[in-house]
């Protein structure tokens, strides 16, 4: 709702400085006078805006505006604080139309970056609505229909409404996930401040989504109550033409029934209530030529409302396929026991200094977590022993429970704004409760649960309508799950429950499923892979069981069962750019077996039923070994490259990984153009650190840093920490039997704040032995200081003399020498920064599961704005029979880094092109045209395999292997 504008001198209505506002018979209404205008040319006499406070900030009337005219109010915080602004003194009365409006911009100090321009709407002194615009240096118009203000925690609009007072203000963007733990000085300058009833201008904003689904979904505020609303969308911005498609909408979102025509749409929406009548701004969704093409039938809420209770029991179903009386006589004595726990009274909120939980983490592992969390999870497990056994005694039981939880009180301590997760687990607890007991309730009974469940679900949907958070990240996926839920089990009996429900499906296939990527990927890595999956297989299963809706077939859910196995091969160490575990480097595959039989099952998908431990055919489908399978891939939405050798067991094959891609979500790491080797049942390159949760000193100071990943260092500085547009990429992806090569570009400049123009890595892979890493980077400061890590669980030990070093484990070892640059700088360190904890708490961890770390820096003795590092690594297996060591040397070239790496009679030749060179690569017996090339000679010099990289031509020994006329990259083996 902001855009630039010439100057347009506003006016801010009389009530600002002399009295607009009467009362007739109690109640505030606005006057018709004249509008008196604050566009601060009334001079510089501070005291004569006696409706504006900036409390203790230093203001002023200086020359400027948003035509460069005039004058405009200055803000500034000499202290450094979150925020900097002022309020604005009501009463203001809210009636159709009325608008807020004004120009700003704002500066603030290097270094750190603004957030966004806030604006908080108060009533009788407390904050109702929020409301926020860009952080902009440069001037820009601001307006707000004020009777389309979202509903905010449980606040609506409504006519008649008083404003005591309205705050702008710019605010900090922070820099670690603690909330106000940064500040900076701002400065603020605010201009034609107006409010008054006139109808808004629709314009074209600079708001654009991309959709990876196609139909997309569109999706905006919620109306107040009484509303019509009516869509409109076209790839024409002026909506003429054949293209425009109008639509009169039940609810505040819409999917198309067909997919659109791939381009750039333009969409906006009329609503005429009480409050406001007029169009919105105009937006635009690129819905994607790649985009997701999958759709289901509508929810089927008419039948769904007519239909038996328990409405979830085809669900409970699926977990006792086949229920015995004998099984039935367990489930009843489970329930029992479940009863005799009961609902333990809720102790609320955290509040500092409580001595049962000293900190919030403490607070948060045992009530969120274990209160919360706990109880939901019982009264789910119980509702659904009632279901399958329908024992009376264990449907009063049931009831008896669920109304226990009812004392709860729904905005305190369990509320999901004070733990999403717990409060999801509640949630569904009482919905589980509900459905099966709903026959057996008397009307007060009945009417308690249902508020209850209301109150509850409403938290979930105010969150979710409309969707701000971020699409890829599991919250979102089980706040929608959960709402669903409610949705189905009150369809009929509250007349909202049948739009949570609709929402939740357009959400699940118009932004969930389809931005995980198109290979059955996950950004989150495999551990939250598997944490989020327990949301995706729950709702899918809900809706396939109890709506006849198969959300199995989506492109992403039909594949997504075999990203472990190529993550994670059995007996392998995980490979996975994220949050995974105590410590990130202790997965092993098989990893998530659990959900991955699940979909296995669900999809018919005979290697991944292999994979997750069943060896006996079932229900038909037979499980499967991946020797068939391409063992590596480079999954291209969250860039992550994995050569495997080896998808059947990790203790006989080599994966090499490397990271480069888009930011998604927060339990992604700042790891671009990092790289992972495991080999022979041993993790020798790992991604270090603990999660021990979400924000811990630890995960701030050391896991959740470029500290712990294998990757560069930019004058002691790591790269941006969960931060949009921080993004790498993968340049080049090849793969065959013999090699595997890739090439990560991470010089976006919001990786590193700016401080490099190029960081290349080039990666090769000559399977199953030996690793290649060629980074070439340039700053742009003229003597940067670049450290290249490594890390590793056991000690590193250096060679200065050669550059070398060396990781050794049982079963492998990693030998590695640099060749350039010459005369590096070789540290290691052990131990982290800040100390890892024991999970959801502040104990330290337990010494039998402390994993230590060692840590290889390493230096160019010579700092220079342009740098290459050169490593070469060889990938031995150790154990009763040995891989031979092999002898790593540099040989001279022309326009490249010559290698030569002879091992067991064998020498392996490879050119890299050096970073700006353009003529041949050449070598005493190898010459390419290409970027990279590699071959294999046997003892007799006879060539047993070879590879280039972007070249037309290869010659080894006088013997021409490739002559084409068109670059491309190549290989062959020798049968």
């Amino acid at each position: 709702m902001a855009r630039m504008r010439t100057k347009n001198v506003l006016c801010f209505v009389a009530w600002l400085f002399v009295s607009a506002i009467v009362a007739i018979d109690g109640d505030h209404r606005a006057c018709a006078a004249e509008p008196a205008c604050i566009d601060f040319e009334q001079g510089d006499d501070l005291s004569q805006y006696e409706r504006l406070d900036w409390g203790s900030l230093e203001a002023a009337v200086v020359p400027g505006g948003i035509d460069g005219k005039g004058h405009c109010l200055q803000l500034h915080n000499p202290t450094p604080a979150t925020t900097c602004g002022l309020r604005l003194k009501g009463p203001v009365t809210l009636r159709q139309n009325l608008l807020l409006s004004f120009d700003y911009r704002a500066e603030i100090e290097p270094g750190i970056e603004g957030a966004y321009l806030g604006m908080i709407f108060y009533v009788d002194g407390e904050q109702w609505f929020w409301h926020s615009d860009q952080f902009s240096a440069e001037w820009r118009h601001a307006e707000v229909p004020l009777g389309s203000l979202p509903p905010w925690q449980g606040h609506a609009v409504r006519p008649g409404l008083v404003f005591s007072g309205i705050q702008l203000y710019g605010r900090v963007k922070d820099k670690t996930p603690v909330k106000g733990e940064t500040t900076a000085r701002m400065t603020v300058y605010l201009d034609n401040i107006q409010i008054d009833v006139a109808q808004r201008e629709s314009v074209l904003t600079d708001r654009v989504r991309q959709s990876t689904a196609n139909p997309p979904m569109f999706h905006w505020p919620r109306p107040d109550a009484a509303c019509t609303e009516r869509l409109q969308y076209s790839l024409d911005p002026n909506f003429a033409g054949p293209t425009t498609v109008a639509v009169d909408t039940k609810w505040n979102f819409f999917t198309p029934p067909e997919p659109l025509q791939p381009g750039d749409w333009y969409w906006r929406v009329w609503r005429s209530s009480e409050l406001s009548e007029g169009w919105s701004d105009i937006e635009r969704i690129v819905v994607l030529p790649e985009a997701h093409r999958f759709t289901t039938p509508p929810m089927p809420l008419d039948p769904l409302a007519g239909g038996r209770r328990p409405r979830l029991l085809p669900v409970a179903r699926l977990a006792e396929p086949d229920l015995t009386e004998a099984r039935k006589a367990q489930l009843v004595k489970n329930a029992e026991k479940l009863y005799r726990e009961g609902v333990p009274e809720h102790p609320g909120v955290h509040v500092p200094g409580d001595p049962r939980w000293p900190t919030w983490i403490d607070w948060y592992g045992k009530v969120a977590g274990g209160i919360t969390g706990g109880t939901g999870r019982r009264l789910e497990r119980i509702g659904s022993y009632a279901m399958l056994t329908c024992d009376p005694q264990v449907i009063q039981w049931t009831k008896e429970l669920a109304l226990e939880a009812c004392r709860w009180d729904p905005e305190g301590g369990s509320a999901m704004r004070y733990g999403d997760i717990g409060a999801h687990h509640l949630l569904r607890g009482l919905n589980w409760c509900y459905d099966a007991c709903r026959n057996t309730m008397s009307a007060n009974e009945e009417e308690l649960l249902r508020e209850t469940i209301v109150r509850r679900a409403e938290q979930f949907h105010e969150r979710l309508s409309p969707f701000r958070g971020s699409e890829a990240n599991n919250h979102s996926w089980l706040q929608a799950f959960g709402l669903a839920e409610s949705g189905i089990v009150l369809a009929g009996e509250y007349d909202e429950a049948g739009q949570w429900a609709e929402l939740v499906r357009q959400l699940y296939l118009g932004r969930f499923l389809c931005c995980l990527g198109r290979q059955g990927e996950n950004n989150e890595g495999i551990s939250y892979w598997g944490y989020g999956l327990g949301f995706i297989v729950g709702y899918a299963d809900m809706m396939q069981a109890v709506c006849d809706i198969d959300l199995y077939q989506h492109p992403w859910l039909r594949q997504t069962a075999r990203f472990p196995m190529y993550c994670a091969p059995p007996n392998a160490w995980a490979v996975s750019f994220a949050d995974t575990g105590k410590p990130n480097h202790s997965m092993r595959g098989p990893a998530e077996t659990r959900w991955v039989r699940e979909l296995a099952l669900r999809t018919g998908d005979p290697y991944a039923l292999w994979y997750s431990g069943e060896q006996e055919p079932i229900g038909g489908l037979t499980p499967k070994p991946p020797i068939d399978l391409a063992p590596s891939i480079h999954y291209e939405h969250i860039g992550w490259v994995i050569f495997n050798t080896s998808l059947v067991d990790g203790r006989e094959g080599a994966a090499v990984a490397l990271h480069s891609g888009r930011y998604f979500a927060g339990h992604q790491h700042p790891d671009q153009n990092s790289f992972v080797i495991h080999a022979y049942g041993e993790k020798l390159a790992i991604d270090g650190g603990y999660y021990d949760w979400y924000g811990s000193p630890h995960f701030k100071a050391y896991s959740m840093t470029t500290l712990a990943h294998n990757t560069l260092l930019v004058d002691g500085t790591g790269q941006a920490v969960c931060k949009g547009g921080a993004d790498g990429r993968i340049t080049t992806f090849f793969d065959s039997p013999g090699y595997g090569y890739s090439v990560g570009d991470a010089s976006n400049p919001e990786i590193y704040d700016g401080k490099l123009s190029r960081f290349d890595r080039r990666v090769l892979f000559i399977k199953p032995g030996f690793v290649v890493v060629h980074d070439l980077v340039a700053s742009t400061a003229e003597t940067p200081r670049y450290d290249w890590m490594l890390h590793a669980v056991t000690p590193i030990v250096t060679d200065n003399a050669d550059d070398s070093f060396r990781v050794t484990c049982p079963n492998a070892a990693l030998r590695g020498r640099f060749l350039a640059p010459s005369n590096v700088n070789l540290n290691v360190t052990s131990g982290f920064p800040v100390e890892p904890v024991d999970g959801y708490s502040t104990r330290p961890v337990p010494p039998e599961k402390y994993v230590p770390e060692w840590h290889l820096y390493a230096t160019p003795q010579q700092p220079a704005s342009r740098e290459e590092f050169l490593a070469v690594m060889q990938i031995q297996r150790l154990g009763e029979q040995p891989d031979p060591e092999a002898v790593i040397e540099p040989v001279e070239a022309t326009d490249a880094h010559g290698i030569r790496i002879q091992v067991g009679g064998h020498t392996h030749l490879v050119l890299t092109r050096e970073g700006s060179t353009e003529g041949p690569l050449r070598c005493d017996s190898l010459e390419t045209d290409g970027q990279l090339a590699a071959v294999e000679l046997a003892s007799d010099r006879t060539i047993l395999r070879a590879m280039a990289i972007g070249a037309t031509k290869l010659r080894c020994d006088g013997q021409m292997l490739l002559d084409v006329d068109i670059p491309q990259d190549w290989a062959k083996e020798r049968p």
